[in-house]
């Protein structure tokens, strides 16, 4: 009689007992946070926003796409609906007025937040289906602008291509 191994959890090690309650002004603090005159939530704002402008087009999955990455960011939860909205109002107005929005926002996110937030950007992209040109040069751009490992961007980008086509 043949039997079978024991099933293996690999989530194992990256499980916890408990949540811990996220705090977007440690994490400032804690890293490489520049004073731009952006919060970190309106950092990320921008840089979703954008993200989904890099066509020229903002379309509904792109905005769907938003939608669940901010609901789902430990750092976005942790802004009250109120602060939520009024940060979308300034970036709205910023990503209009100035032209360096989208490098400010860049500079203002602590570095631990740099590729993640990049892979919610490449997310928002390829949530219509298709890379376009445009959208290529805003993410190779935003690259640069995080200060990402172009091997980690490169990764991200092949993972999510994958996903994208199932």
């Amino acid at each position: 009689m043949i039997t079978q191994p024991p099933a293996v959890n690999v989530f194992q090690n990256l499980a916890v007992d408990k949540p811990t309650p996220f705090d977007v002004d440690k994490l400032a603090n804690k890293f490489r946070y520049r004073n731009t005159g952006w919060s970190i939530p309106e950092a990320y704002l921008c840089l979703l926003f954008a993200s989904a402008m890099a066509d020229g087009t903002f379309s509904g999955p792109e905005g769907d796409t938003i939608k669940q990455a901010v609901t789902r960011s430990r750092a976005m939860t942790a802004v009250s609906p109120h602060d939520l909205a009024a940060a979308n109002d300034v970036v709205n107005q910023r990503l209009q007025q100035n032209p360096k929005a989208v490098e400010e926002a860049a500079q203002t996110l602590p570095a631990e937040m740099c590729l993640p937030v990049f892979a919610h950007c490449v997310d928002i992209v390829l949530s219509d289906g298709q890379l376009m040109k445009a959208e290529a040069d805003f993410l190779q751009n935003l690259v640069a602008l995080l200060d990402i490992e172009p091997d980690n961007a490169r990764r991200v980008m092949e993972v999510l291509l994958m996903k994208a086509q199932y």
